[in-house]
């Protein structure tokens, strides 16, 4: 049943996006980074508890550039770009809040990977330097406000924070998959087998990458940092947790900022893993169970997701989604730190009537927790 009555979500929200309020976003958008920075675990799942409905978190960047007429591509290499389409994705979606664009190869980028950049679709990866361990001594540790794209990134928190007094989410890549880019996924994957040391001296340079990147992030303004790391879905449980796990519990405790863990694929078989690397919260696409999952997560820790970014957001009509959208509610109802989202990117080319559909249904639907 739909209720029309503002929630308290509904009201902090209006106000962090609202251009009526714009003389006060300067000096909120300079304080409250400060302010939000400091939230820990049980702040953030508090105001979850009280937002009065679901939060939706839709992961769509991407999609967002048919608001404004510009390409992925521009996007991804200028800030101010990238923080005009996200403005106009908030303003004209009301998103609960603000974001950067998805982009797993601007570490790789900063770190020497050579990648391909389409006009309309995320960059990849073509090149993967380190293959033994006088190439992993050749690299640097990249400087966030001036190496490759970085600096584009912090320059779009760095505007969003000024301009909204909502939530800022910021992401990155994880250690394991950062390591998978330079050294290529399949030599990462048997490293963990038959050179682990090798493995383990290519992962304490990533996690000195992850660390200057995600702390700029969080100094230009991100309260939140959302952490890929799909590549590490390949690894058993004990794997994950030398590998990735023992790397990303570092992050979390080094960096001051919440981080939510996202993998994609199927990862029932890492949900504990993931807890426990001490993350806020674990973002999961959508062949993983989410009821599942939401049952085995560890206490306080956020479960995000997971809507089918293709099946649903892409190929379905704006009903479909809708229907499936109020399926993944009720099938979340008794467990309070749930936050709706799709379960990865969404496509540049998503009906933005889809997104429409998907941000109505969420605001509309009431649960008990």
């Amino acid at each position: 049943m739909a209720y029309h009555i503002p929630m308290p979500i509904d009201v902090f929200a209006a106000f962090g996006r609202s251009d009526g309020l714009r003389l006060l976003h300067r000096p909120l958008g300079l304080v409250m980074p400060h302010l939000m920075g400091v939230m820990n675990r049980r702040m953030i799942c508090r105001v979850i508890r009280l937002a009065g409905r679901r939060i939706a978190a839709p992961s769509c960047g991407s999609p967002a550039t048919q608001l404004t007429g510009t390409s992925v591509r521009s996007n991804l290499c200028d800030g101010r770009v990238m923080f005009e389409t996200i403005a106009k994705a908030v303003t004209t979606w009301k998103m609960d809040g603000d974001f950067t664009f998805s982009d797993l190869t601007v570490e790789p980028e900063a770190c020497g990977c050579a990648i391909e950049m389409p006009e309309n679709s995320l960059p990849y990866v073509l090149t993967h330097p380190v293959g033994h361990a006088e190439d992993l001594r050749a690299l640097r540790v990249p400087d966030p406000h001036a190496d490759g794209r970085m600096p584009v990134f912090v320059e779009c928190v760095r505007l969003l924070s000024r301009r909204f007094s909502l939530l800022t989410i910021a992401g990155g890549s994880g250690p394991f998959t950062l390591a998978g880019e330079l050294m290529g996924t399949e030599r990462a994957a048997v490293a963990t087998i038959d050179d682990p040391g090798f493995l383990a001296e290519v992962l304490e340079f990533c996690l000195e990458v992850n660390l200057r990147y995600l702390k700029a992030l969080g100094e230009a303004g991100a309260e939140v940092i959302l952490l890929g790391e799909p590549t590490a879905a390949i690894l058993s449980p004990p794997s994950f947790r030398r590998f990735s796990g023992a790397y990303i519990k570092r992050l979390v405790e080094e960096v001051k900022q919440p981080l939510i863990l996202h993998m994609c694929g199927n990862v029932s078989h890492l949900i504990e893993e993931m807890c426990a690397t001490g993350a806020l919260g674990i973002s999961l696409d959508g062949p993983t169970d989410l009821r599942d999952a939401a049952g085995r997560v560890a206490p306080h820790t956020l479960v995000v997701g997971n809507l089918d970014p293709v099946e649903v957001f892409l190929g379905m009509d704006a009903e479909g989604v809708r229907t499936r959208t109020r399926e993944m509610l009720a099938s979340m109802r008794g467990f309070p730190y749930y936050v709706a989202a799709s379960g990865c990117d969404l496509s540049p080319i998503t009906p933005t009537r889809n997104i429409e559909a998907f941000l109505e249904t969420v605001k509309s639907y009431r649960y008990q927790a």
